[in-house]
């Protein structure tokens, strides 16, 4: 009896024991992504405000001087995002937040100011423009104001984007160019569109990016135009069918056309030609000239274009007279014209010199896939 009853007390205090009460929950902690007092923040990341162990009751950024900040605040109540900041500014930064309970915690404030350039990096020219189609081979170019040192800084903030699956590469083609092309012809029909955010992006020896630069653009049909400067022809493709085949006249020997891939990328109704622009005879030595002549398409930056010559009508198509040009008809240089795409490719086959990337201002395709990509400061390190 005296076992049972010892037992019935034992269980009867087991009945009344209650759990332990819980820890008390954590304050909520606030934290700003920029340290308290820090100088010289280059501004190409939004400051960030966050809350731990609880939700952001208020945030306040104040430019001195200036209106608040705009911001964002996540769904879950927790990281408050601002708007672009600006170059040479204090800003203020004030900050309340609850914990899981609703109680306040210990609030946030503190200053910070960004940097203020002495440099700043802008973009001088962009290829091809906003809105414009393009044929199959033309690369993407971007020229800086001013020589690039920190390659890798601006070249992670440059993506391109395309309506199909494309592979490509940058390649920065000199310290104020950078490039982009697909590793074959872009497909027709492709929707790309480049982001270059710079804005508050340090390139290198205190240069700050100016701004941030959007632009997009269609590749057209696929037209190719094939010149043999042995056959005496320029052959056009459209869509992979041959199209027409035009008689013209290429470089004579001293002054050949350059074999390779050409791309077309300037159009003049009428252009002015001098020999001496691209290092031929001089003013007052044999074989000098200084013409203008019409329906003259560009493929290279060395004086190369394919225009009319219709002084050269009876040599096209039986022999090369030029001094590098490819020289048509009036009629077949009208439609040359009329047909031809920026963009497009012009293949040269069957010269004795070849084009380089010191020839011409587009000369993406006369590097090999493999070399081109070593040209990308995040691939090669350049």
């Amino acid at each position: 009896m005296a076992i049972l009853a010892a037992l019935a007390l034992l269980g009867g205090c087991a009945g009344v024991m209650s759990p332990p009460p819980p820890p008390p929950a954590p304050p909520v902690a606030l934290a700003a992504s920029v340290a308290p007092g820090a100088v010289d923040v280059a501004p190409a990341e939004p400051l960030v405000v966050s809350a731990a162990g609880g939700r952001l009751s208020s945030v306040t950024v104040t430019p001195a001087g200036g209106a608040a900040l705009a911001g964002t605040l996540d769904p879950s109540g927790t990281r408050w995002t601002s708007a672009t900041l600006a170059y040479g500014t204090e800003y203020r930064v004030q900050a309340a937040g609850v914990d899981e309970r609703g109680a306040p915690g210990t609030p946030l404030e503190q200053t910070f100011r960004t940097v203020a350039p002495e440099q700043t990096l802008e973009i001088a020219s962009i290829r091809p423009t906003d809105g414009q189609t393009v044929g199959v081979a033309m690369p993407i170019s971007i020229n800086f104001d001013a020589p690039v040192t920190d390659r890798a800084a601006v070249e992670r903030q440059v993506t391109v984007t395309t309506s199909v699956p494309t592979e490509g590469s940058f390649r920065w083609m000199s310290d104020e160019q950078l490039n982009w092309r697909p590793k074959d012809y872009w497909r027709p029909g492709t929707q790309v569109t480049v982001d270059a955010q710079l804005f508050g992006i340090d390139s290198g020896e205190g240069r700050y990016g100016a701004e941030n630069t959007t632009f997009s653009f269609t590749v057209g049909r696929d037209q190719r135009a094939r010149g043999d400067v042995n056959a005496h022809t320029l052959v056009l493709y459209q869509d992979g069918q041959e199209l027409r085949t035009l008689p013209a006249s290429y470089g004579r020997a001293q002054y050949p056309t350059q074999y390779g891939i050409h791309v077309a990328f300037e159009k003049h109704e009428i252009k002015r030609m001098r020999s001496d622009s691209w290092g031929g005879p001089a003013e007052g030595t044999p074989g000098f000239y200084d013409e203008e002549l019409p329906l003259a398409v560009r493929i290279s930056n060395n004086g190369e274009f394919v225009h009319v010559n219709a002084a050269t009508t009876r040599q096209q198509g039986r022999s090369n007279v030029s001094h590098g040009c490819a020289n048509l008809s009036p009629a077949n240089g009208r439609f040359f014209y009329d047909w031809i795409q920026m963009g497009d490719p012009v293949e040269i086959v069957g010269s004795s010199r070849p084009l380089t990337t010191a020839d011409g201002d587009i000369s993406d395709w006369t590097i090999p896939w493999d070399q081109y990509r070593q040209g990308s400061a995040l691939v090669g390190g350049v």
